[in-house]
């Protein structure tokens, strides 16, 4: 079958010389539900991955022509998206770890392999292009949100709708797919145009307002929109998620109170969200039951007050900027997630939607506004915030967000005079507890070892999951060299200490440490040199019997 048949789904590439390595691959990975494709050189896999869709890469390190590090940094730049490893022998694991501390690649193995441990790397690797490809947290927000949301791609076809925005609109997913996004578009004197609309996105990522929408009915309504655009790692827009929602009710509320106050107090009253009519000084005129239930008081309180007793201090020059431009029409509609203060002291954050009801001269009469709990949604985003930046298992900070503490610490050590140290340890004989007691003993003590290292650091300090037992610490602060000797000291009793596993009713005691130290600017001015000398001077406390730190000196690059 040629490569471009190749039907598309969970494909793995193995890119390796030796026609014997790669018929024992295929072997261990045979039957797993993988489309195994091979290449023998970094050259021949890169035409392969020109002309089907591979999520997964697995090549050697030594090969002719192309090295396998040189290979996977070449499909890094072209196929961004594929999952890249790397089988090394310890001879080449100095230049596999730059290329992971790099970005080039996601993990490495050692010849020779041990097959469940292939399996298990594959694996993973399959569920790392998922998580990041698919957005599983995404997609079940997606599905489930009250609000409609929407997909467009760069060439301006819908991708993909929610529930919520089929609800809106009448239309099932399945008969937006593909079609142009202004067939949901009515054109309006004075509003804002699409191209407009996209000429804002394209200058700062995002838009929001109102429009005019029509449904699969012909009926058209009024909506609020709000649209971002996606950017891949080259900063181009692939696609634009927009949250859609019809405010019909809205703006019935609003002709409703020019018509009949007594009409919109009680629909008011009701509402399931917060409402409150804002005099034009600022106070609270009228508040219904919902908002009091958001902020924690009771009526008669809320209505003695202004909406500055509610801002947050830091907040108020920029909200009575914003009061401002509403009430003198330079802009129509103020909306904002903010944070506002409720009674008990605590913030609760909301999604504030303000505008200038007017009489029919123009007359500005007072602030309608309506208040939105969304703290659930907040949490939300947090979580997603965690997948991001930091490690499921142990809870520390990842990779991702290790370099950006890292990168802080020692523009803070340029700009003080000062030094930082970069400490890169691993847990001695941590094979042999997975060996002998499972994973599930593995992970355990992975999280007892972070709980441990985090209580032997400051609170400015930062302590991260480099990947498997390893682990790597910033002291941001230290005074001098001993004093990072008294805190790696600290770290080896600390780990060297009994584990209670009370979860598996187990007990480990053959857990050690190995801590590399490299200083800045002694060792390195940056965040890769220190990271790499730290590796080095690991490995020479490893080899001069573990247990204990090694610091850096230029012995160890020889």
């Amino acid at each position: 079958m040629m490569p471009n048949a190749l039907p598309r789904g969970r494909s793995l590439l193995l890119v390796d010389d030796e026609a014997l390595l790669l018929k024992s691959l295929r072997r261990e990975l045979h039957g797993l539900g993988y489309r195994l494709l091979t290449a023998a050189s970094g050259e021949e896999a890169l035409g392969l991955l020109a002309q089907t869709e591979v999520q997964v890469i697995l090549s050697d390190y030594r090969m002719p022509g192309m090295t396998g590090v040189e290979f996977l940094t070449e499909a890094r730049r072209l196929y961004p998206d594929t999952v890249r490893m790397v089988l090394s022998g310890y001879a080449d694991i100095e230049a596999v770890v730059d290329a992971i501390n790099l970005g080039y690649i996601y993990k490495f193995m050692n010849k020779p392999w041990d097959s469940q441990q292939l399996r298990e790397v594959v694996r993973e690797a399959f569920e790392h292009h998922d998580l990041m490809r698919q957005g599983a947290q995404f997609s079940r927000l997606f599905e489930n949100a009250g609000e409609g949301i929407f997909i467009v791609g760069n060439d301006g076809c819908i991708e993909s709708v929610n529930p919520a925005f089929s609800a809106i609109t009448g239309y099932a997913a399945a008969e937006l797919a593909g079609l142009r996004h202004e067939i949901l578009h009515v054109e309006q004197r004075g509003q804002t145009s699409i191209a407009e609309i996209f000429e804002a996105i394209a200058g700062c990522g995002h838009w929001a307002g109102e429009v005019w929408s029509q449904r699969k009915n012909g009926e058209v309504f009024p909506a609020a929109i709000n649209v971002s655009a996606i950017r891949d790692a080259n900063g181009r827009a692939t696609q634009f998620v927009g949250l859609c929602t019809d405010i019909t009710e809205r703006k019935q509320r609003e002709i409703a109170l020019l018509e009949s106050e007594k009409r919109f107090r009680d629909f008011m009253e009701f509402a399931p969200i917060g409402m409150v009519i804002v005099g034009l000084d600022g106070r609270l005129v009228k508040v219904n039951q919902a908002l009091c239930r958001i902020l924690g008081y009771r009526r008669e309180q809320l209505e003695t007050m202004s909406f500055e007793d509610l801002t947050p201090p830091d907040d108020l020059a920029a909200d009575l900027a914003m009061w401002r431009k509403l009430l003198e029409g330079e802009t129509a509609l103020w909306q904002a997630e903010k944070g506002y203060l409720r009674q008990d002291g605590g913030l609760v954050w909301v999604q504030l939607t303000a505008s200038v009801l007017r009489d029919t001269h123009g007359a500005a009469q007072c602030f309608d506004v309506q208040i939105e709990d969304i703290s659930d949604r907040r949490q939300h985003q947090e979580q997603i915030r965690q997948l991001a930046y930091f490690d499921s298992l142990t809870g520390l900070p990842n990779r991702r967000l290790l370099q950006d503490r890292l990168e802080q610490a020692l523009a803070q050590a340029r700009r003080g005079g000062r030094i930082a140290v970069v400490a890169f340890l691993d847990l001695d004989h941590f094979k042999q507890v997975n060996d002998v007691h499972g994973h599930e003993a593995g992970d355990e003590l992975l999280k007892a070892a972070a709980q441990r290292l985090s209580l032997c650091v400051r609170r400015g300090d930062t302590v991260a999951r480099q990947g498997g037992d390893e682990f790597i610490v910033v002291l941001a602060e230290v005074s001098d060299v001993a004093a990072a000797e008294v805190v790696a000291a600290k770290i080896v009793q600390a780990l060297a200490m009994p584990f209670e596993l009370t979860a598996l009713n187990l007990t480990v005691t053959t857990i050690t440490t190995s801590i590399g130290i490299a200083v800045f600017p002694v060792h390195g001015g940056n965040a890769q040199d220190l990271m790499k000398r730290a590796d080095l001077a690991m490995y020479a406390a490893k080899e001069g019997g573990r247990n204990g730190y090694r610091v850096y000196d230029d012995s160890l690059s020889v």
